[in-house]
């Protein structure tokens, strides 16, 4: 018995059949939770806006102006490449192996 494409759907139901879209009726009306935030820091006062960002860390709000900070650094390489071997290779090719006998 031949195994078909549709087969193998009806197998995972969970799996979106092909051409049909994950969200087919897009994104519900209205005003998203950054516009809403947006307006609402919009409309306070100076004092207002004051209060609001006291109970928050200096850091979220840095971020909230700036961004989140760059990320660059590499603590793991140094910023060499790195090499991916498959398992096969290391074992068969291991030059950790000490060619002096055990003392």
């Amino acid at each position: 018995m031949e195994e078909t494409d549709n087969s193998k759907q009806t197998d995972k139901p969970w799996l979106f059949k092909k051409g049909q879209s994950g969200n087919p009726g897009g994104r519900p009306p209205g005003k998203t939770l950054k516009q809403y935030t947006r307006e609402m820091l919009a409309s306070m006062t100076d004092e207002e806006r004051q209060e609001f960002l006291h109970g928050i860390p200096k850091i979220e709000i840095f971020k909230m102006a700036e961004g989140n900070p760059a990320n660059a650094t590499d603590l793991t390489s140094g910023g060499e490449k790195i090499l991916v071997m498959p398992i096969e290779l290391i074992s068969k090719n291991d030059t950790n192996k000490s060619s002096e006998p055990n003392s």
